[in-house]
């Protein structure tokens, strides 16, 4: 029998007490520090591959994208990232690049791993080494997601072309249609790639519905608040002033901390509704003989075991101590 879903109202509370008092932050502080070293070596992956695409300026296209969702600062110095990595591609730096940032950004996807058994409260039960194959295999599949989506942008925008042409619409339709269209192709790809996470990184199975509902939610908070830390960088604050040359590394480090908090959120939103259920059965032989780490209890139970005990009503007087039998009241004077 599936137990029923959590309310919005018990939802909001138990994610936003996680978030303030609870460890969200520092995990995801964790995160964007693996993310920001996997960045350069996983650009290098792009750049390299992206001479197999359609189009040679594929990761170019791709990197636009992100223009307004991430302060000018750290924007340009991806983009010189990104021009340094294409002067000096090699079938090498390929290869070395390659193995460099798929353990890089396993590094990025374990940290992601332990915030979300920890939103579970849960201690991964696998073996190191099964650790590792998973958190490589998530990396390997986000990034042919993310060429997917460059693929399928491609194809669409000359789709586009093509329909624009049959009915004879003008440049600027043309690019107002697909500056449109673009955008899903982007949204699907972020929530394939947060329901994946949701789905494999924790060590429990967690609801389909709830990995949706978690992946929407990350995907919608990492867009809102990306693009407003970009506007407030751009607008109203000057981190030049304090961090001199370092601005760039400044901006992208805090960009990569709220990306990281917006999908641990989404995480934190999986675990919040009931009926998970673990990967395997937990044996004497997996626990060296010890007693197994009890299920992880809910708010509602938590309240009612920690609620005091009252002891039953009872009708019957109090006996008075020693001698039962009263002694007679004398009534003569």
């Amino acid at each position: 029998m599936e137990e029923p879903d959590i309310s919005l109202k018990g939802l909001v509370l138990r994610v936003g007490r996680r978030v303030l008092v609870g460890p969200v932050l520092d995990l995801a502080a964790q995160v964007a520090f693996y993310a920001v070293l996997a960045l350069a070596p996983f650009l290098v992956v792009l750049t390299s591959l992206a001479a197999f695409l359609p189009s040679p300026d594929s990761v170019s296209r791709l990197l636009s994208r992100l223009r307004g969702f991430m302060p000018t600062e750290a924007f340009e110095l991806v983009q010189r990232v990104v021009a340094d990595v294409v002067e000096r591609r090699s079938a090498t730096l390929l290869t070395v690049g390659l193995l460099t940032a798929v353990w890089s950004a396993s590094r990025a996807a374990n940290a992601l791993g332990l915030a979300l058994n920890d939103a579970h409260g849960l201690t991964d039960g696998r073996s190191w080494v099964r650790r590792q194959l998973v958190a490589i295999v998530i990396t390997l599949e986000g990034a042919g997601l993310l060429l997917l989506s460059v693929v399928a942008a491609l194809a669409g925008a000359s789709l586009v072309e093509d329909a624009a042409g049959v009915l004879g619409l003008e440049l600027g339709a043309r690019t107002a249609v697909w500056g449109v269209l673009r955008w899903p192709i982007a949204v699907v790809s972020l929530v394939a790639v947060a329901a994946l996470s949701f789905r494999v990184l924790p060590d429990t199975r967690p609801r389909p519905k709830a990995v949706w509902l978690g992946a929407a939610v990350a995907t919608v908070l990492f867009l809102v608040s990306s693009r407003l830390f970009a506007f407030y960088a751009e607008h109203f604050a000057d981190f030049g002033v304090t961090y001199g040359s370092l601005t760039g590394g400044v901006l992208l480090l805090l960009w990569a901390w709220l990306s990281a908090v917006a999908f641990i959120v989404g995480g934190e939103v999986v675990a919040a509704f009931p009926g998970a259920r673990p990967r395997r059965a937990v044996s004497a032989s997996d626990t060296n003989g010890e007693p197994a780490a009890a299920e992880p209890l809910d708010d509602a139970t938590t309240q009612q075991l920690s609620a005091p005990t009252v002891a039953p009503h009872t009708n019957a007087r109090k006996q008075p101590r020693g001698d039962t039998t009263a002694a007679p009241h004398d009534t003569t004077k």
